[in-house]
């Protein structure tokens, strides 16, 4: 198989892969492909469970929290549903999205895709079914929303009982399911099935794709000389247009989220009549005091530090792609793998909030409501995720002048 590195640009024939064995870019070491072997059944078999699990923790007991004789008991849903009654209707809407529509839609695409609908359908249909498919992944939370879960419940099990539903272990056996479904999916196998991959010739003098203006897809990976790619008809380009300057547009907008969502309260502890407002910082102050010193850290490092982590590395990138590639490049490729990964951890936070709000609402004796600063910190951090995503790494691998002349060629 002939790929061109998605982080570096460089030209490789991948041979075949035994079992237990990774292809990786012999110059910047990322990971082009696992094996290409057939996990239909067993992807299938994941999917169903995860789907079951997935639909059981929807419609039973989640979590219950008790505190003088006073009971409040709540559903998965409920997450969302009680920030919709508290006007935080675009938190809602985002808690909705990304713990229960778009998993619940990729297992439910998933199964027939390796059940042979992708032969089976018109292959216009097949394309655009599976690019869809593949674009749902990163933006689905369901893992870092069980995390923020019980960081919620560290959190308030000094102040009262906290018992776990049926609906909570259901909803651990649907995360469970579905990493190992997602771990099991082999996108170069679905690719071919919608269209073999073709392997273009004289490219033997090519040390990297945009040397002979080859251009790799972004989507389905296959090399093309032409605009538009032959097997999944994306756009191709030499570089992404413009990667630059949009990832610089998406990080000045988190930096402006960014103050606000650690100045203003995330949320307000109602007890008793007195208000207490709690911030990003104040919180972590608390799991410290109260003893709670791992999730503390965790919660820092996630929330605090993180966020402000990404803008700088993000920025230095931006900035390094003027510059000719040098010894220090590979590092530099290793740290925005590394930052694009841990993009949408930053997220617990804003889970940590939606399960409070929820749960601990016990009338005058106690209560949680959401505060706009947790409004702010979801726009900061999903800017991020943008930003990150807008960056294009091959570009640090590149010689300023020439890129600049072989885009305006293109």
């Amino acid at each position: 198989m002939q790929t061109a590195c998605p982080s570096c640009d460089l030209i490789i024939n991948i041979p075949d892969i035994d079992a237990k064995q990774v292809a990786l870019c012999p110059r910047c070491n990322y990971k082009i492909r696992g094996i290409n072997v057939n996990n239909d059944i067993e992807i299938v078999a994941l999917s169903l469970s995860a789907l079951l699990m997935l639909l059981s923790s929807m419609f039973y007991p989640f979590i219950s929290f008790s505190s003088n004789g006073i009971t409040q008991t709540i559903t998965l849903p409920d997450a969302a549903r009680i920030l919709f009654n508290y006007d935080s209707d675009l938190l809602g809407l985002f808690i909705d999205i990304s713990i229960i529509i778009l998993p619940m839609s990729l297992l439910i695409i998933l199964i027939p895709l390796h059940l042979g609908a992708l032969k089976a359908l018109p292959q216009a249909v097949a394309r655009k079914l599976l690019k869809f498919t593949l674009t749902l992944e990163p933006w689905i939370m369901s893992e870092i929303f069980l995390i923020g879960v019980l960081v919620s419940m560290v959190k308030i099990m000094s102040l009262a009982e906290v018992s776990f539903g049926i609906s909570f272990f259901a909803y651990v056996g649907f995360v469970i399911f579905y990493v190992s479904a997602l771990t099991r999916l082999n996108r170069t196998r679905l690719w071919s099935q919608v269209s073999p991959a073709t392997t273009l010739q004289n490219t033997s003098n090519a040390e990297r794709a945009i040397d002979e203006n080859i251009k790799a897809c972004h989507v389905c990976h296959q090399l093309s000389v032409e605009s538009i790619c032959p097997r999944c008809h994306s756009k191709t380009y030499l570089r992404n247009p413009y990667s630059v300057q949009k990832a610089a547009a998406w990080l000045v907008t988190s930096l402006i989220c960014y103050i606000p969502a650690n100045l203003l309260p995330i949320m307000y502890t109602i007890s008793l009549g007195d208000e207490t407002p709690a911030t990003l910082i104040s919180g972590v102050i608390t799991l410290w005091s109260s003893g709670s010193y791992p999730i503390a850290i965790i919660i820092f490092f996630a929330s605090v530090v993180v966020p402000l982590a990404k803008a700088l590395i993000l920025s230095f990138l931006c900035f390094m792609v003027t510059k000719p590639a040098n010894l220090h490049t590979k590092g530099y490729t290793k740290v925005y793998q590394l930052t694009e990964f841990i993009g949408k951890w930053s997220m617990i936070d804003v889970f940590v909030v939606a399960i409070l709000v929820a749960l601990v609402q016990l009338g005058n004796l106690m209560s949680v409501t959401p505060g706009l600063g947790i409004v702010f910190f979801t726009v900061m951090v999903l800017c991020q995720m943008m930003a990150a995503h807008a960056f294009d790494p091959r570009l640090l691998w590149d010689s300023p002048k020439i890129i600049t002349q072989r885009i305006k060629h293109d």
